[in-house]
């Protein structure tokens, strides 16, 4: 066998992916892929190898034998990290999640959505994603957990890949042999694998008598996962005379097995993610897939699974959340949509020409082997050299390739550096000593990370503030051992190891964030179990943590409302299915109808920890569907509304409820004559205990029209718009003002201009929760970064920037009454540069002429906040 000669691949930059202890990639010559010209070429690129190269390389650090769950959370978080990363560093495209499985297990992954790389492309350098994640990834953290793990990830040109939620499908998945048998996941299993037995037959010039058939399935191999749902279809299978071959997690990988014609056959209930990247696989090798999205509760519910007419007995929230992705309820479809009860085929999913199939095998499967039939090996590391070997399976140009990769890390070069300065400098040994140590934690290698600390220790003439700085790494590295071979039955256990030193870790090992992480971990298994009692304490511990984590509040508060959000949607689901399940006026009036029913008849019985649990119940029924810009410009309306309830006068009043609530003088003055008597609101939403006011009056204040002031770029119903992925986004957007060129300023605009509203949501979102402090930190975020767009730039954007900044400080004023006057000074400060002539010209150029209407709204706005502060001082 002829040796491997490997070269540096220049496409891997340890530098622009910020990652200090992979330094670089070296490939088998043979496969150095070569970009030639412009455009996407995505089967002509080395770097999509590392994207799940990396992530492989970085689960070693997992790598556990007591099986818990924990670790499967952090190695996922890790993914999600180095993945937002090495996108964004991608300066020859623009990517889009289109689909990806994290939210049906409510584990971390990338969102569906989420864009990377640079504005500075052209269209034809558009590209989809679509993750898997880690298959089986079980076997990462158990011994005992057999199959293999994988992470895979799949790209094509722009809108080339099944776009949808992560939800359920029903699949059947065939090679070669049995192309054009007419297999489909409608027809049954009984009648599948006689097709394909027909098929076989008389591509053999043999007779398709009973026998024969009997016979022929007999020989096939078909590959279920193994679930209650489905017990009939195994059992079904069984007596047909096939053989059955169950897989815990992977229904993935063996579509390997699939095109190279060792199994027959994949059928039954997975994810779309999986699905998608089967697809590919399957367009690249050869065979034939179909399928069809499923609710969830079909889903999971053999009896319900086992009939066709159930397959359509979609949720209104399921069916709110398909719209967005254009897959809408049979008969309604207009041009772009597609009904939900399409039976999908490969060219529908895949259909794209430059498409690549990537994984990185962690653990070696049976599923994928080496042209020499053997398994391909897991990812390694040379404890001597640091060097980690990942093989990377990619699928491209209708041929499988397994390419090893070598990550040299910084293990070798601290390790070199301690060596050379050895009796010399004893606090520069110290230092190395600590940095190899935090190399070695970094991949998994423990011990010899502790035997370097423990060196650095007694290092002659060592400093108090360098052994306390080793305490606090060593302790550091035992609780990451801890975490990977010891069972975690008592939170204390771990915990001491990460809080000890906490507030005096130099080093950004990230130790509070790491008993944050613990905690909800525990909440979200908790929550898993219906153990909710335990779940809400374990969330509220882990807001000690991270006190300003709206994803957090989200959680807590998801389950101490679980009871009345589940009765307003199971009222809604009633409603929608009178309807004949077609959206109509009747309908979206209903929803406001009933969330007010159902909130105020168990209003008594909530124990929710909030501020304002109407709004948040609202959010999360009413606006469920809607895009977290246009939820914005609601609630921010219905500020407004509240605070005018409790204190302006009459006149003032009635001028708003008629000019911005539409609502007629009768209307209006049924709420102040309410007023006068009931003189105290708690909620906006309290305006529902007026008797005299209709349905349709409470429409037009609880559910008001508003114009939608700026389009924010995280479109998606799902995504509560953490700050974590705020802080992606951020990433994404500075790499596109690295990236600039002219001719592209407008989108770099545009996308800061979406990172500010969207900390501007979560601003919002925290107050309305409690956390005042958390609120106000997002709100000067949301300010910087319009002040930026008004620093770099020139032109419309930065002017409507400074007026947005002016609109902040205005609700500032409206959410913190003690600090209103400031506020408001503030927001006159604001609008004066845009009013100002001379001001305005400094800052934004001479551009007045075009901003006419934008300089009124500033005066208006200037004019309104002189006559409260008047009312104030009154």
């Amino acid at each position: 066998m002829s040796e491997i000669t490997f070269i540096k691949d220049n496409s891997f930059d340890s530098k622009r992916i910020d990652d200090p202890y992979i330094l670089e990639a070296y490939i088998p010559e043979k496969f150095n892929l070569k970009v030639s010209g412009k455009g996407l070429q995505l089967t002509n690129r080395n770097e999509l190898r590392h994207a799940v190269g990396v992530v492989a390389a970085r689960t070693l650090r997992y790598f556990s034998t007591n099986g818990e769950g924990f670790n499967i959370f952090r190695t996922r978080g890790m993914a999600v990290w180095w993945l937002r990363h090495i996108y964004n560093s991608f300066n020859w495209w623009r990517a889009y999640v289109v689909n990806a499985e994290g939210e049906r297990k409510d584990m971390p992954m990338l969102y569906i959505g989420e864009n990377f790389g640079s504005a500075a492309v052209q269209k034809d350098s558009e590209a989809d994603i679509v993750l898997s994640a880690f298959e089986n990834d079980r076997c990462i953290v158990s011994k005992e957990s057999g199959g293999g793990a994988i992470f895979a990830v799949g790209y094509s040109e722009r809108r080339r890949l099944f776009n949808s939620p992560d939800m359920y499908v029903v699949k059947t998945i065939v090679g070669n042999k049995y192309k054009e048998a007419g297999v489909s996941i409608t027809c049954g299993i009984t009648k599948n694998l006689k097709l394909m037995a027909e098929k076989a037959l008389k591509d053999n010039n043999k007779e398709t008598t009973a026998q024969n058939i009997c016979d022929e399935i007999k020989k096939m191999k078909v590959v279920v996962l193994d679930r209650l749902r489905h017990k009939k279809l195994i059992e079904t299978i069984n007596n047909l005379g096939a053989e059955v071959v169950l897989v815990k997690e992977d229904d993935l990988t063996p579509t390997f097995a699939v095109a190279r014609g060792e199994v027959d056959l994949i059928i039954g209930v997975g994810g779309v993610p999986e699905a998608v990247l089967s697809g590919i696989i399957v367009k690249q090798l050869g065979g034939e897939m179909t399928l069809r999205i499923l609710p969830l509760g079909v889903a999971q519910e053999e009896q319900l699974l086992g009939k066709l007419k159930n397959w359509d007995l979609f949720k209104k929230s399921e069916i709110d959340i398909l719209r967005n992705f254009k897959i809408v309820m049979p008969g309604t479809e207009k041009e772009g949509e597609i009904p939900w009860n399409r039976i999908l085929t490969i060219k529908d999913i895949v259909k794209g020409e430059d498409v690549v199939f990537t994984a990185s095998v962690i653990k070696k499967t049976p599923w994928i082997r080496l042209p020499d039939g053997e398994e391909v090996p897991g990812v390694d590391i040379n404890p001597e050299s640091g060097d980690i070997k990942v093989h990377v399976v990619r699928v491209a140009n209708n041929k499988v390739e397994v390419v090893p990769v070598i990550y040299k890390t910084a293990i070798e070069k601290f390790f070199k550096q301690y060596t050379d300065n050895q009796n010399k400098d004893s606090e520069a040994s110290v230092n190395i000593l600590i940095q190899l140590g935090k190399a070695y934690s970094e991949f998994g290698l423990f011990q010899q990370a502790r035997d370097c600390i423990q060196k650095a220790k007694i290092c002659n003439g060592i400093s108090d503030d360098l052994i306390q700085r080793c305490n606090c790494v060593h302790e550091y590295i035992s609780g990451l051992d801890f975490l990977t071979k010891k069972s975690l039955q008592t939170p204390k256990e771990i915990i001491e190891y990460f809080a000890k030193y906490a507030d005096s870790d130099k080093d950004g090992l990230s130790l509070r964030r790491m008993s944050k992480r613990f905690y909800e971990y525990l909440g979200d298994k908790d929550r898993q179990n219906q153990l909710y009692d335990e779940a809400v304490e374990h969330y509220k511990t882990a807001l000690e943590y991270s006190p300003h984590e709206l994803k957090l509040y989200r959680k807590l508060n998801s389950i101490q409302m679980k009871d009345i959000i589940d009765e307003y949607f199971n009222r809604i689901d009633k409603e929608h299915q009178e309807f004949n399940y077609k959206n109509s006026k009747e309908l979206e009036e209903c929803k406001l109808k009933i969330a007010l029913e159902v909130f105020y008849d168990n209003k008594r019985q909530l124990n929710v920890s909030c501020r304002n649990p109407w709004l948040i119940f609202f959010r999360r029924t009413v606006l469920h569907g809607e895009t977290p810009s246009y939820k914005l410009a609601v609630l921010v309306k219905l500020l407004k509304l509240y605070k005018k309830l409790i204190r302006a006068s009459d006149d003032d009043l009635n001028l708003l409820l008629n000019t911005e609530f539409g609502l007629s003088g009768e209307e209006a003055d049924i709420i102040l004559d309410y007023r006068k008597v009931n003189k105290q609101f708690h909620s906006v939403s309290e305006l529902y205990f007026i008797k005299r006011l209709g349905m349709e009056s409470l429409s037009k204040l609880l559910f008001p029209n508003v114009r939608i002031e700026s389009q924010n770029e995280l479109e998606d119903s799902e995504i509560p718009l953490s700050i974590s992925l705020v802080e992606a986004v951020e990433r994404r957007n500075k790499n596109i003002l690295e990236e600039l060129r002219e001719g592209f300023k407008e989108e770099a605009q545009e996308h800061s201009y979406a990172v500010a509203e969207a900390y501007h949501y979560v601003g919002m979102a925290l107050y309305d929760v409690g956390d005042d402090e958390g609120s106000k930190i997002n709100y000067q975020m949301a300010t910087t970064k319009f002040n930026e767009i008004i620093e770099k730039f020139t032109g419309i954007t930065p002017f409507n920037a400074q007026y947005r900044i002016g609109n902040l400080y205005e609700e500032l004023a409206l959410l913190f009454e003690k600090e209103q006057t400031n506020y408001y000074d503030k927001a006159i400060e604001t609008y004066t540069h845009i009013i100002d002539e001379q001001k305005s010209n400094k800052l934004f150029g001479y551009i007045r002429g075009l901003m006419g209407i934008r300089i009124w709204q500033a005066k208006e706005r200037v004019n309104y906040i002189k006559k409260e502060l008047h009312l104030l001082d009154s």
